[in-house]
């Protein structure tokens, strides 16, 4: 099984990120390039990224300003299975953002590209909270060619 942890702090309102966790016009301001769907529990998700792939999501879990669960159901490699979920903690003067992205059929080695690229996603996801943009494929950080 392989598993990736992350977390990041960011200045803003639990409801405004919860939205870009939740809202398809909000996925596609800091991750994907469009987004589609029901975002709803056991509605899916179609993440796309464009002239590259289409992932898409079967939503797991939705609580509102506490966490979003998604479980890949069709994608490239490792990303089939994966299970994201997104939790969210209000603190005194930030809201912390934590991601676990596990799979049971991958091995570390297949997560070695979602252990440097969550990173820049999450912080992608701060920016457009903090500064109204992020930076969403194909504006993402590269992190090798092709990415």
């Amino acid at each position: 099984m392989a598993r990736v942890r992350h977390r990041v702090g960011i200045r803003g309102e639990l409801s405004e990120i919860y939205r870009a966790l939740s809202d398809l016009d909000r996925l596609a301001g800091w991750w994907a390039s469009s987004a589609s769907g029901t975002p709803e529990v056991g509605g899916t998700i179609s993440l796309h990224f464009a002239g590259l792939t289409t992932l898409e999501f079967a939503v797991d879990e939705m609580i509102p300003e506490e966490a979003v669960a998604l479980i890949c159901t069709e994608g490239l490699g490792p990303w089939r299975g994966s299970r994201l979920s997104f939790g969210l903690q209000d603190a005194e003067d930030q809201v912390f953002l934590s991601l676990v992205h596990e799979n049971e059929g991958a091995s570390e080695d297949d997560f070695l590209y979602f252990s440097t690229k969550w990173p820049l996603y999450l912080l992608s996801l701060r920016d457009l909270i903090e500064t109204g943009a992020g930076r969403p494929y194909p504006n993402d950080i590269k992190i090798h060619f092709g990415d």
